[in-house]
């Protein structure tokens, strides 16, 4: 692969780690708010609409979907996203809405992992992700985001975060 793919794969793998750290800041909210069995329950509808809408987008525009024969039909994965986009609706219903994302968070990171990690090797994909998340985390943690008890970014946690980076271009080696 070009190193310069390879620089574009790296950040937005990255990325996609520090959406990961929202997401489980609104799980977090949500869990005070609905227990966690159910913030679990609302995230899983949310990917499970995001991913069924998706399917239903590729098969529409003629891409090949490679699932058993009923999945290829626009017309039954866009039934699936809608029915999950319903129950999902009325699983929220009382809390913000914004919270009913949260299970969308989860579906860049999942075509990223099917996609992108068998370019960049599972150890520098996950290196990355590990990265994003805790780079999002200490800025959450510093705004005490959602609820939660503010902890100030201090020397020794950026000191953290640099470490990471360090990580991920030691894992990167020299392809």
């Amino acid at each position: 692969m070009q190193s310069h793919m390879t620089l574009v794969f790296i950040a937005v793998t990255i990325a996609l780690g520090c959406t990961q750290s929202l997401q489980v800041a609104l799980l977090g909210f949500m869990g005070r708010l609905r227990g966690p069995a159910e913030s679990s329950f609302v995230s899983i509808l949310g990917t499970l609409a995001a991913l069924s809408l998706a399917l239903a987008i590729q098969a529409s525009a003629d891409k090949v979907v490679m699932l058993p024969a009923a999945f290829t039909s626009p017309w039954f994965t866009g039934g699936i996203a809608l029915v999950a986009g319903g129950i999902l609706a009325m699983a929220t219903h009382g809390i913000p809405a914004l919270l009913g994302l949260t299970g969308f968070i989860a579906a860049p990171y999942l075509f990223a992992a099917a996609s992108i990690s068998s370019r960049l090797g599972v150890g520098l994909f996950l290196a990355c992700v590990i990265t994003g998340q805790l780079l999002a985390a200490v800025t959450l943690d510093h705004f005490g985001a959602f609820g939660t008890t503010p902890r100030p970014i201090d020397a020794l946690r950026i000191l953290g975060v640099l470490a990471l980076l360090v990580g991920v271009v030691l894992i990167k080696g020299r392809r």
